[in-house]
This record gives C-alpha cells, structure tokens and sequence, in this order.
C-alpha cells in the first residue's frame, strides 16, 4: 500500500511531503510509522544527528491551526528534525488579499493637511493636493494629481523600481526606497517650464527626475493596472 508521506532529502535538509487526497488521520499514522522507522535506524548509529532542518509539504490542501500543531508536536517530539515551515500549494483568503492589495493600484480623493499620513500596500493614485507636514506613503509607487508641498515615500519597503508623479513644489520632499532629496526653489530650477515630471532611482542608483515622455523608456515594465482577483 502506498504511504501517504514521502521524506526526501535536499542540499538544505528534508521535505516531507504529504498526500493532499489522504484523510489526515491516515497521514498521521504513517507519520508515525515512518518517524519509529528513523528512530529505529538512529539506535543503531553511534552518533544521532540532531537539528536537521524539516520542511513539510500539504499539497493542494490546507492545514487548520489544530492540524498543523499536532503534526508539529510529532515531528518536535518523534524525531530529530527542526521543522522549519508547514507550505502548501494554495492561498488562504487572508494571503491572497493581501497579495492582490500589493498588486493593485489604490485611489484616494482627499487633502492631506499637517500631520496627516495616507498609506498604501501597493500603488496609489491620490487626486488632491499634499500640504507641508503632509504624508503619502505607499510600498509601490506614489501618483499624485495634485500639488505635493509635503512628503512623499514612494518603495518605502525598499523597492527602487517605484517611482513618484506629482506636481512638485518647492521644499517637498521625496523618498524612493532610501534616496531622499528636496525640492528647492522650484521656480528658478524649472525656468518657467510646465513639463510634468517624475522622480526615480537611476542607473547611478540616485534619486532623479525626467520628464513623463521619458517614463516609458525609463520604466518599461510599468504599465496597465487592473483590478479584481479573478
């Protein structure tokens, strides 16, 4: 008869991999067949290894929390591995959420005053205008239709690929992953032009600043936003 747990060994350890179309029950009495079996092998080794890093794979199912505590506890107490994480092959509701927040683009119509922060998962597009002491913060890329005098943090979990659209004012700063800089006397610097620009880390890994034209060039990756899981 087939078991319904396979133990296979990797470069970083073992995987044990379980069967998705099994009942759990079975699983975990072959679970402790095959832990008693290494246990039997380990006596009569001089030397039991201990610590060994463990992976378990569910498949195409899902664990409950009771579920994956007791394999946990065979695995901690049966055995000499170090169980490193229990995956599957599918997404919770709350992971694919979160996954789709990431990866959409967020629209906010609203003034950000003083001591105000607004703050995405993913990119946002914000229709309105940033004061001083004002903050926009998101993990993607910031849009902004609208006058940015305050602070906007644009990759501020460390994406360097993002990039920041606004009307940039004079004194409003702006942080792409760690790159700062601050817009100083934007009237003298732009001569009267009303090119629409956007800030970026270039190829020197330094904040700087095109013109729209250049964007697609510049981040070719980037381009139709949709919405919706499915």
């Amino acid at each position: 008869m087939k078991q319904s747990v396979t133990l296979k060994g990797t470069k970083d350890g073992f995987v044990l991999t379980l069967d998705e179309s099994v009942a759990f029950e079975t699983v975990l009495s072959d679970l402790d067949q095959l832990l008693e079996k290494l246990h039997s092998e380990n006596k009569e080794q001089k030397e039991v290894q201990k610590g060994i890093s463990l992976e378990v794979k569910t498949g195409m199912r899902l664990f409950s929390e009771d579920e994956k505590a007791e394999i946990t506890e065979k695995i901690s107490s049966k055995s000499q591995f170090q169980l490193k994480k229990i995956s599957a092959e599918v997404l919770t509701y709350q992971q694919a959420t979160e996954w789709h927040e990431s990866n959409s683009l967020q629209m906010e119509i609203q003034t950000i005053r003083s001591g105000q922060v607004l703050q995405a998962p993913g990119d946002i597009l914000l229709i309105g205008k940033i004061h001083p002491g004002g903050t926009i913060r998101a993990s993607g890329s910031i849009f902004i239709l609208g006058e940015l005098l305050g602070l906007a943090h644009a990759g501020f979990d460390g994406d360097n690929e993002a990039i920041v659209v606004a009307d940039f004012q004079t004194d409003a700063q702006i942080r792409i992953a760690e790159s700062v800089q601050i817009i100083e006397n934007k009237a003298k610097n732009q001569a009267g032009t009303d090119e629409k620009q956007f800030a970026y880390i270039n190829d020197l890994h330094i904040l700087d600043f095109e013109g729209l034209d250049k964007l697609r060039t510049i981040r070719p990756k980037m381009g139709k936003v949709t919405g919706g899981l499915f």
